[in-house]
Formats: C-alpha cells, structure tokens, sequence
C-alpha cells in the first residue's frame, strides 16, 4: 500500500490513495483524558464519477488496536474490494494520531526593534485574535450589548453613543446562539434599530444546539461562506456543556478552547455569574480555565434603581493580559415594547460601590470630606489593611494629601 496523500482540515484530515481512488475522512477529532485519540472515520470509493459508501461516518477510536481489527474484517467480508484493509486501517490510525498529537511546528521568534500593540476591535473590550468575555448575572442585558457591539463593526458605526472606537471598514459578524431562536434574535436587533437609529445593518445568524467541539466543523462552514471576522458566542455554558460533563470540571473549558483556536477568530463570549459568590466579586460560571484562556474580561452589573423603562448598568474591567485594565463604562438602557436605546453615561460609584477597588472608593468617599483612616473604615466596611494599603497607593500617586489630624483628604489640582 502506497504512503496515502494528506490533507488537513478543520479539526481532522482526509487521507486519498488516488491509485485506488480511495478517500478516508478522520473528522471531529479531539483527545479525551485518557489519551486516546477519538473521532469520526468515514471512507468513499469513486469509481467512474460515482461515490460509494464503503463505511458510513461512524465513531472510532484510532488508538484501539480491536476497533482497528473489527472494522478491517467487516470491510474484507462485505465488500468485494480487493485492499488490505488492515494496512489501510493501520495507516489512517497511525497518521490521525501522529498529526493529532503533534500540534504546531517549532518556530524562532525574535524580540522587535518596533513594538506591535495588539489590535482592538472595539475601544478595550474587542481585542482581536482572542477570547473576549462578558459575564454577568441573569437579566443585565449581556447579549443585547454583545449584539450591539457586533452592530457597531459591522456597520461600522464610528458616531456610537457608547463613544468607542471601531474600525474605519466593516467587519463580518457572525452570532452563534445556544439561548434564544431567530424571532428572539430578529427582535432584539429591531428594537435596537428602531431605539437607536442606525442604519440598517445584517448580522450573520446560527442557531445552535451541540456544544461548540462538536459542531466546530459546520462553524468553521459558516465562517467562511459569512467572511466573518468576528464570532459572538451566546452563551459560554451551552457552548462548552453537553456531553462533556459539568462546567466545573477542566475537560469542557478545554474542549471548548481548543475548538476556538482551531477556528482562529476573534470571539466576543457571553458568560454567566458564578452562583454563591461573594457579593464584592463575581467570577464566571464553570471552571476556573474559561477566566485562564480568555484575554479580556468584562463583568457587566446592574444599578440598584430598578425601573420597568430604564436600567442603568455598569461595565467592569476585570481581567486583561493584552493591555492596562480601563475605568468603569456607564451605559443607560431605555425600553419600549418596540424599542431599545442604549446611551452611555457617567458610572455612580455610589450605585455600585461593591463592585469597584478600594482605592476607588475612598476617592469617591472623600468627596464628602476629609477622613482619617478609621473612618474610612468604618465607612466602607472594609479590613483597615486594606485600607491602609490603599491610602499608600493613593498617595504615591499623589491622588490625595495629609490635611493634619490624620486626615486624608483630595488633592487640589
């Protein structure tokens, strides 16, 4: 049996012995924890023009020496084909496994005499090339902010309300969504049309049901036909549960990581609050590995002030590897049946005191006066370390003085 031609695709490889027109598809290929290199196997014949089925996708594990042996026998007795179906089985598995585990190749990099800041998308909240995380608790809008942030690139919409920077030439976006359906979807971005005014704009559309390891092929499809340049995923917890087991665990946050870098495109992830956190700090729900991977994390809360038409929310910085973390995004949302208006204002500290640092408010107390460090304290609700430690910091950055009697006070500028 000749050396087989290889051609990888997303997420597996077509092997092709042309002088036998033969053609073997590994597809959906992924490496459980126990090491073993799982997947989909499918093999065709064509002859004169016409494709035969000669095995049907079906799951294999090429790591298994009897799975090897059994599906050999069944195709030596059902067909009457004269191959050495073992050696082709061999081979495949060989080469599936090989390429599987072997990754990347080694390059040498060398530091830049020029620096290349990486790219945003959107203002700090889009970087490009990687994970970009919202999360936040039920009901503060996460997707209707996704989605006009998908709105702004693809128009592009330099003029937004929200005052952020967009790229001067649109870009493709493409929405995944494990939540809702398409008159859901089609609603919530007419609303917004109709709220905001502007201009009328698509947004690529999939509803989706598997987890995103296990439908990274037809993705990859959708990508592709769309020109879509950036993927927004509503939400992390559908898209990396399933079959693979609870969020908690570490296998589906790197089952669903591995199948973002194979589709190699900037995401804007949709993510949920961690139930039973401390009120003072929301982490995202699942495993610990969704917060490591993503590059740039976003908390999105609401005020305190409920009303049915307006809902003021704040935008976090939480977490970012690319960049310096940016000061608090005000945004008020005004509703109608019919409409959605999204505008940006200034954040109340006030209003979401528990969810900024302890320098920040101290600067916000201090506003009413000079304290001394006990009182501030006994304001705040917080350890006297901290707050020791925070009056330093503020201090060396020359952000408040000593007015006498152990007073912090602003600094006059």
């Amino acid at each position: 049996m000749t050396t087989p031609n290889i051609t990888e695709v997303i997420n597996g490889y077509i092997l092709e012995w042309p002088e036998h027109k033969l053609l073997a598809k590994a597809t959906r290929i992924r490496t459980p924890s126990d090491g073993q290199v799982k997947g989909e196997l499918e093999i065709q014949r064509n002859v004169n023009g016409t494709i035969n089925y000669l095995l049907v996708p079906t799951q294999f594990n090429f790591s298994s020496e009897p799975t090897r042996a059994k599906f050999a026998k069944q195709l030596t007795e059902k067909l009457d084909v004269k191959l050495e179906w073992k050696e082709i089985f061999d081979c495949i598995s060989e080469t599936v496994q090989r390429l599987a585990r072997a990754g990347d190749s080694c390059i040498e990099v060398y530091p830049q005499e020029t620096v290349t800041l990486p790219q945003q998308l959107v203002g700090n909240i889009i970087y490009k090339g990687v994970q970009n995380i919202i999360f936040g608790e039920k009901g503060v809008n996460k997707s209707t902010l996704a989605y006009l942030l998908g709105i702004c690139v693809s128009l592009p919409w330099p003029e937004n309300p929200l005052g952020l920077e967009v790229p001067t030439e649109s870009v493709k976006t493409l929405v995944l969504d494990w939540e809702t359906d398409k008159p859901i979807f089609e609603y919530c971005i007419s609303r917004l049309q109709k709220g905001m005014q502007f201009p009328y704009c698509s947004l690529y559309y999939r509803r989706c049901n598997l987890p995103l390891a296990d439908d990274i092929e037809p993705i990859q499809k959708h990508i592709e036909a769309s020109r879509a340049k950036l993927l927004v995923i509503d939400s992390l917890g559908a898209a990396a549960g399933g079959e693979h087991g609870e969020l908690k665990g570490a296998e589906s946050a790197l089952l669903f990581n591995s199948a973002l870098r194979k589709l190699d495109i900037t995401s804007l992830i949709v993510g949920q609050t961690k139930k039973g956190d401390d009120e003072k700090k929301k982490t995202i729900f699942g495993s610990t590995y969704f917060t490591y991977y993503a590059r740039n994390i976003f908390e999105l809360c609401a005020g305190e002030d409920d009303f049915s038409d307006t809902q003021h929310l704040g935008l976090f910085h939480r977490e970012c590897n690319l960049g310096r973390k940016t000061p608090p995004l005000g945004l008020r949302l005004t509703y109608t049946p019919e409409s959605i208006d999204i505008e940006r204002e200034p954040v109340s500290i006030a209003e979401f005191v528990h969810k900024v640092s302890v320098s920040k408010q101290i600067l916000e107390t201090l506003k009413e006066g000079a304290m001394t460090a006990k009182e501030l304290q006994e304001h705040l609700d917080v350890s006297r370390g901290s707050i020791d430690m925070a009056l330093k910091r503020l201090r060396q950055h020359k952000q408040i003085t000593d007015t006498g009697g152990k007073k912090w006070g602003l600094l006059s500028v």
